[in-house]
């Protein structure tokens, strides 16, 4: 009898537990995020409906949990409260993903530090997507433990900080502490109070296809502060300087000091700045602060641009090639300076004029742009990208493309749900190229197509609602050009 026990109670601790979906909202039985903090186990997940949930704060403690809103934003509006004076959601659970969350209102005392967060993460393994940060005095804020990952993708983040007392100016729209890397990506950042758009000390930093904004308002500090240096691979983003801000410097690198890592090359430093579009609306301006520590070979700034001042910052020993810098916005012919739009819609010289650049790195790097930020909260892939520098595939571009050369071509049925046929003014059977672009001139399909007869048939496969362009060529030769609308 006794070794029956024994065996069942070894299967029961070798079964494992099967995962929990928590469904929370103002219909469900649990009505609040908080009433299930204590009750879920590692690995479940939390569905938490759209709708405003006022001053739930608290503690998420299990492992590998996943916190998300399936549709629209679950708005967690903490009206100056916080849950263990840290913030509307203290994530202490190693591997958290976050999703379609907004966070607002999160405010603790002067005493108690001035930096309630939206999300105060203290834990390895972050995740966090499509979530708004808003009105805190920290978006987010990360402890220091250098085995840290922290991914932030498709985020909003705005007017996060503090305006006065002491802590003004050390409260930032997301603040990463000490961690091993911290990917921000397709993320849009504005009107930080004092403090930094994006502040990160980890050892590896990829931001990248970005829309960083001060605005008529924003009075914040740098745009980016990496101030212990390591890896920083900035590339494809847009960021502008407001005329209110507090300091001059759009992105600051190594100023509190460059801490060395052994794991990454040339100790630990390397600066990547590339085809990124920097405009400035403050003067004076200083775009760039970088610190070499007395290694020179590792500052790479190539293929930007560089509008409204003419001061870079960069020291001339370091690697700067192929940047266009001009104090007359004008020159660059963007579309709507006035609305932060900087597509360029004219040729300017050295619009075209890409630099290509080895990789013979150890570290991961990433030199060549594949996507491009999308306002708002989106991107497109890169397809086979000109030689353009600058954040954003110029229209005048996708123009020449999309004109008027060729036969107006039809497609049957227009608008149309997944499929549409588009007729040719003659047979063929040779392959043709079809190239569709959005409303913006970013291509968002391009692919070789056989046509049977005079029609070619359009799959839309997971393109989204939306009017589009197309471009048929044979040869290099333009067949066609129409517009297709997708339901």
């Amino acid at each position: 009898m006794k070794r029956t026990l024994l065996f069942i109670a070894f299967l029961f601790i070798n079964v494992p537990a099967i995962a929990t979906t928590w469904n929370v909202g103002h219909s469900r039985t649990y009505k609040v995020p908080s009433q299930v903090m204590s009750l879920v186990s590692s690995g479940d997940t939390v569905l938490i409906d759209s709708g405003l949930y006022v001053k739930d704060v608290g503690v998420w403690r299990a492992n590998h949990l996943v916190l998300r809103c399936p549709v629209g934003y679950a708005h967690l509006d903490a009206q100056g409260t916080a849950a263990a004076r840290k913030g509307i959601w203290v994530i202490d659970g190693d591997s958290a993903y976050v999703e379609g969350i907004e966070f607002s209102g999160c405010a603790i005392s002067e005493a108690d530090g001035d930096n309630g967060a939206g999300i105060r993460f203290e834990s390895h393994m972050l995740t966090c997507r499509r979530c708004y940060f808003h009105d805190n005095q920290e978006g987010i804020l990360t402890g220091n433990d250098t085995t840290n990952e922290i991914t932030i993708e498709a985020c909003e983040f705005d007017h996060n900080g503090v305006e006065t007392g002491g802590a003004a100016g050390f409260e930032h729209n997301i603040y990463v502490g000490h961690s091993r890397s911290c990917t921000i990506k397709f993320c849009y950042f504005h009107r930080s109070i004092i403090g930094h758009e994006i502040k990160s000390r980890a050892n590896r930093n990829y931001i990248m296809y970005n829309y960083i904004v001060d605005g008529p308002d924003g009075d914040g500090s740098y745009s980016i502060d990496l101030p212990n240096g390591g890896l920083a691979n900035i590339l494809g983003n847009i960021i502008e300087k407001g005329p209110k801000t507090e300091n001059s410097t759009v992105v600051s690198y190594g100023e509190e000091g460059l801490i060395n890592d052994p794991g990454l090359m040339n100790s630990g430093h390397f600066f990547f700045f590339g085809s990124n579009t920097v405009v400035t609306d403050r003067t004076p301006t200083t775009f760039m602060h970088v610190e070499t520590g007395g290694l020179p070979w590792t500052v790479f700034v190539v293929n930007n641009i560089f509008a409204g001042g003419t001061h870079l910052g960069i020291d001339s020993s370091t690697w700067v090639q192929n940047n266009q810098i001009g104090g007359d916005t004008s020159y660059f012919h963007f579309r709507s300076p006035r609305l932060y739009d900087y597509h360029i819609t004219a040729p300017f010289p050295g619009c075209d004029s890409l630099l290509g650049i080895g990789n013979n790195f150890d570290e991961p790097a990433y030199f060549w742009p594949e996507s491009e930020y999308v306002h708002p909260l989106d991107s497109l892939p890169v397809v086979d990208r000109p030689n353009y520098i600058g954040a954003l595939r110029p229209l005048f571009e996708a123009t020449v493309n999309i004109g008027t050369k060729g036969t107006e071509l039809r497609n049957y049925p227009n608008p149309f749900l997944r499929e549409t046929s588009i007729a040719l003014p003659e047979a063929t059977g040779d392959l043709l190229e079809l190239t569709v672009y959005n409303m913006l001139g970013g291509v968002v399909y391009d692919a070789e197509c056989l046509p049977n007869g005079r029609s070619l048939l359009f799959d839309r496969e997971v393109l989204a609602t939306g009017i589009y362009h197309y471009v048929i060529t044979s040869h290099d030769r333009i067949i066609g050009t129409g517009q297709m609308i997708a339901q």
